[in-house]
């Protein structure tokens, strides 16, 4: 296959797991390529975890508040 544009792809679509389809073929994300890409996809893709303990539960639209 030739390498040339394809607009059906957005940067969005781009991440591991996804599964794109790209001229009736499926491709599937599976790792990064080199250093220099997971490093860019990781600073744009950062995720927090915040786990709320049953105590709080009655004060959880504040918490939410809080972060957004």
């Amino acid at each position: 296959m030739k390498r040339c544009a394809y607009s059906g792809v957005t940067i969005e679509d781009l991440h591991i797991g996804s599964i794109l389809t790209v001229y009736s073929r499926l491709l599937k994300i599976v790792d990064y390529s080199d250093v220099a890409t997971r490093r860019k996809f990781e600073n744009d893709r950062q995720r927090t975890f915040a786990m709320i303990k049953p105590d709080a539960y009655t004060n959880i639209g504040k918490v939410i508040d809080a972060v957004y």
